[in-house]
């Protein structure tokens, strides 16, 4: 027997999100809502408002990017509430037409715009980040040959991610300065960055060869968890992407590996991730009305991609694929197997389930050429097809 099957075996059961529900229109129209509103409440707050103006102004177009594959085009996002402005640099590829309507990727940068791609004429971002840095991160000619396009935005722009970073985020386009102090914390970076998703998806919708049922949200790490979170609150998104999440992202709560990172530890070094009321469960994980597969649950029945990576222990691998596992139970309802009975991979075996996926791939915490392998295939396999309905997975 191998160590995830002994651990498996010894594992307590798992709270149910379906308490009280036995339909999809069940689920639908009232378990989903009351899981929404656990995680604001617990966890990661309210998404904030839709300003009174929005507004996108492409600065520059690039063409024929990476040997003529697509096009590139620099944006600026032009928020306005009352009198308080707020904006935002994006980065957009979209690959050369083939006669078919495209699917677009958009999610949030670690280091900004200029580390995110391999192109070095892009204005830096900051002294902080070299051009390029984290350009592997997002594989854009791959994307652009599998004919998808990529919008992304510096998480920073959004939340600068620091105790402090209300003082400067998009909240100060709807609260005084006064409200947005250490001590506000029901304004969270996780729910604005969130929110940066849904707009990049709006400037997606501007662009008609874009496919509106193919827009999908990805993430990574602490973005992982924020693509679950944009997901769940955007039904707009055709699918989420959560690629090494950890705790409160995919992994669950419960029966955490003890080498993995805490709900004590997390609330205490990034508490501008969460609402206060996350604090009084550290240590006390068993006591949550909630674990993280309701979360992924949200995102039914749209497809839902869960990634690992072998050696990143933090983030918990096993518990991980035991939250794709679990979370179908929801997809079940909608008349999708999940990824069933499927055991624990082993590396670069993935499990494309029905509209449920999850793989295991070699390497350390981070997004690699695999990885976006592995996305392009569940992406392709889940794909609508020309009558509009979901191809077999």
């Amino acid at each position: 027997m191998t160590l995830a099957a002994k651990r498996a075996s010894t594992l307590p059961d798992l709270p149910s999100p379906l308490e009280g529900c036995e339909t999809a229109a069940d689920w639908t129209c009232r378990r989903r809502e009351e899981i929404l509103r656990l995680f604001e409440t617990l966890m990661f707050g309210k998404i904030p408002p839709r300003p009174e103006s929005v507004r996108f102004e492409i600065r520059r177009r690039k063409e024929n990017v990476f040997g003529g594959r697509g096009s590139r085009r620099e944006v600026t996002l032009h928020l306005q509430n009352g009198r308080r402005q707020h904006s935002v640099d994006i980065l957009w590829y979209l690959p050369n037409r083939n006669g078919k309507r495209i699917p677009a990727v958009v999610g949030l940068n670690f280091m900004g715009n200029a580390a995110a791609t391999e192109e070095t004429d892009l204005p830096p971002d900051s002294t902080e980040f070299k051009p390029g840095q984290q350009a592997h991160r997002w594989q854009i000619p791959m994307l652009l040959d599998a004919g998808i396009s990529l919008i992304t935005a510096p998480r920073n722009s959004f939340f600068h991610d620091d105790r402090d970073g209300r003082r400067t985020s998009i909240f100060r386009l709807f609260h005084r300065p006064q409200e947005l102090t250490r001590t506000h914390r029901e304004f969270t970076a996780i729910s604005a960055w969130a929110w940066g998703c849904s707009l990049l998806l709006d400037l997606a919708l501007t662009e008609p060869d874009i496919d509106p049922r193919q827009i999908w949200v990805h993430g990574h790490s602490r973005l992982g968890k924020t693509a679950l979170w944009a997901a769940a609150n955007d039904p707009r998104f055709a699918g989420a992407v959560s690629n090494d999440s950890g705790c409160c992202g995919a992994a669950l709560t419960r029966d955490r590996h003890p080498a993995s990172e805490s709900l004590s530890f997390i609330t205490k070094t990034f508490p501008w991730w969460f609402q206060s009321a996350l604090d009084a469960y550290a240590a006390r994980e068993e006591e949550l009305p909630l674990d993280q597969h309701f979360l992924a649950a949200l995102t039914a029945p749209r497809p839902l991609l869960i990634a690992s990576a072998a050696e990143d222990v933090w983030a918990d691998p096993f518990n991980e694929y035991r939250g794709a596992k679990a979370v179908g139970s929801v997809y079940r309802l909608f008349g999708a197997r999940g990824i069933g009975s499927a055991p624990f991979p082993k590396p670069e075996a993935p499990i494309f389930g029905d509209r449920v996926g999850y793989y295991l791939r070699t390497g350390k915490h981070d997004v690699t050429a695999t990885d976006w392998t592995f996305v392009l295939e569940f992406l392709r396999r889940n794909a609508p097809d020309s009558a509009g309905q979901k191809k077999n997975s």
